[in-house]
């Protein structure tokens, strides 16, 4: 009861009932179109109230750690790098279940962002703690070679237009890096004395 009592004042309160509403409307619109049992306009409606409460719910996942006492936690870059995220790891996979061309569009414009933004993010966690960063750097790393890697198989796939093996093996390949920031940012998680 707590978590709704503090919606709209706490961050966290914030992100709890916005995934909620999500997987409420999100699962009841596809429910209901999976079904295809009558109301498929009513269907559509919560599917795209879905889609709506899920862009705010993805706004306010960084708000919750965009700490001030977590000094690698509380830059501009926390907010971008955590709506890429889903902007790669969910536009490979909307490549792969059939919305292929804005899927890869999305996931390799989305990628060559975070290649960009990439040097001012590792200047601006070195700058507040370059100890902890130069930890994380193997799993940076690994990002950026399996991004790299994720964006040359799609290219392949379109060019010489290969079969679902391909498309769906780069799609892992950049989850898998996704995942990898993620633990990262996780790393970078430290209290001052």
């Amino acid at each position: 009861m707590n978590v709704l009592l503090r919606a709209g004042h706490s961050p966290m309160s914030n992100e709890i009932v916005l995934s909620s509403l999500f997987c409420a409307f999100g699962g009841l619109g596809a429910l209901g179109l999976l079904l295809n049992r009558g109301a498929q306009r009513l269907f559509r409606v919560l599917t795209w109230i879905a889609a709506v409460v899920g862009v705010l719910f993805l706004l306010a996942i960084p708000r919750i750690y965009q700490l001030p006492t977590v000094a690698t936690w509380n830059t501009s870059y926390t907010l971008l790098m955590m709506l890429l995220t889903p902007m790669i790891g969910g536009g490979a996979l909307a490549a792969v279940l059939g919305a292929r061309r804005i899927g890869l569009a999305v996931s390799v414009l989305a990628t060559l962002a975070s290649f960009c933004l990439r040097p001012g993010y590792m200047a601006t966690l070195m700058s507040a703690d370059s100890a902890l960063t130069s930890a994380q750097l193997a799993w940076f790393s690994a990002q950026a070679i399996l991004l790299a890697v994720g964006i040359v198989g799609a290219m392949v796939h379109v060019r010489y237009n290969t079969g679902r093996s391909l498309l769906t093996a780069s799609a892992l390949v950049v989850i898998v890096a996704e995942l990898a920031s993620r633990v990262a940012f996780y790393n970078l998680w430290t209290l001052p004395m």
